[in-house]
């Protein structure tokens, strides 16, 4: 039987890779259309949405590519690839509805949200790039 590390180590990065890929599109490509070609309120809207539907497609993506990590031996690129699928995760989380009473005069502010989901998704898919380049490397 052939030695199918470098398979596995070529699986993780392309898997990682594509996580990567998505998350620069969702956090970069969609934010700047959607504030070019929509009013506000409709682009804080469609932004919010496309960043929780595709937080676990992302999650996914780096699962896979943490199995492949750990079947190659890449432990380096494992543990990357796994941190970055619960930071992609995270994004649901920060996301998610809100069920608090604000006090009587106090405007609620959800852009806050939207701008910290935004960031951590450039962060994480900077840790999944990293987590794809250990894994073409076999670290």
């Amino acid at each position: 039987m052939p030695d199918l590390d470098p398979l596995f180590h070529a699986f993780a990065a392309l898997f990682a890779g594509g996580a990567a890929a998505s998350g620069w599109t969702a956090s970069v490509i969609v934010a700047n259309t959607s504030f070019d070609g929509l009013d506000h309120g409709r682009a804080d809207r469609h932004l919010r949405q496309v960043l929780v539907a595709s937080a676990g497609f992302q999650a996914a993506l780096l699962g896979v590519a943490a199995g492949f990590a750990v079947m190659s031996g890449a432990m380096g690129a494992f543990i990357t690839a796994g941190l970055a699928a619960l930071g992609f995760l995270s994004n649901i989380w920060t996301l998610a509805p809100r069920r608090e009473k604000m006090p009587e005069g106090v405007k609620k502010r959800g852009s806050t949200r939207r701008v910290l989901a935004v960031s951590m998704t450039l962060m994480v898919t900077a840790v999944a790039l990293t987590a794809a380049g250990l894994a073409a490397f076999g670290v």
